[in-house]
């Protein structure tokens, strides 16, 4: 991790004006995307500011601005650390859905309807997640199929809306069924592609482009501001 720091003074002869802190925020990430950092935390006249307040804090003038601090991660660090999780967590969430798919055959939804409503909604937050991570590794790190994936999204968003619909009509026949077939077909796409992605990552997958990405990397530092 790396750290950051600029005066407000040095912010506003930059800027040559006065103007809101998110467009400094904005410069500053776009920045460092050309050198896969990605900004961990902002800290505003020392105050250490949480994610969810950054929008507040964007239309903060600079005229207001003592100091401006951030710290930065490489975004591959952070994605390989995301997708080793989801490839730990994958095998039981997928043997979770078998179980929850076989108890509800039996009994219906007595005493499922929170499991079951906590296991769609771990499966929304793995969905967001991948598309976090193709946003950040570009489609040069999907496998040799990029289409594959694309289709596996598609097909997620449709199996989680149809298990959401099933689960409000309380229709246990159903959702078992897309619970025991279709989420967990799903489930178990994503540990592929992730398992790919990981290997593309590191540059362990043939079909990756990770080593000729590297070998062009910009050498270019910091925004100057910051610097």
């Amino acid at each position: 991790m790396e750290r950051f720091k600029v005066t407000g003074q040095e912010l506003r002869n930059f800027y040559n004006g006065n103007i809101a802190l998110g467009r400094v925020f904005s410069d500053i990430e776009q920045d460092l995307r050309s050198t896969n950092q990605v900004v961990c935390r902002y800290i505003i006249n020392g105050l250490e500011i949480a994610e969810e307040d950054e929008a507040r804090f964007s239309k903060v003038t600079l005229e207001q601005i003592e100091t401006l601090e951030y710290l930065t991660e490489n975004s591959r660090d952070l994605t390989g650390i995301v997708l080793r999780g989801w490839i730990e967590a994958l095998p039981e969430l997928i043997q979770k859905t078998e179980s929850l798919a076989q108890r509800m055959r039996v009994q219906g939804l007595s005493g499922l309807l929170k499991p079951i409503h906590d296991l769609v909604q771990n499966c929304e937050v793995l969905i967001d997640s991948t598309l976090t991570i193709k946003t950040t590794m570009g489609d040069q790190f999907l496998g040799s199929s990029p289409g594959d994936w694309y289709k596996t999204e598609e097909f997620s968003k449709k199996t989680v809306l149809e298990a959401l619909r099933a689960l409000e009509n309380k229709d246990f026949v159903l959702l078992a069924d897309v619970l025991e077939y279709d989420l967990n077909n799903m489930l178990q796409m994503w540990l592929d592609h992730l398992r790919v992605l990981e290997k593309s990552l590191n540059g362990e997958y043939t079909g990756s482009h990770f080593h000729s990405e590297q070998a062009g990397s910009h050498s270019m530092g910091r925004k100057r501001i910051a610097n």
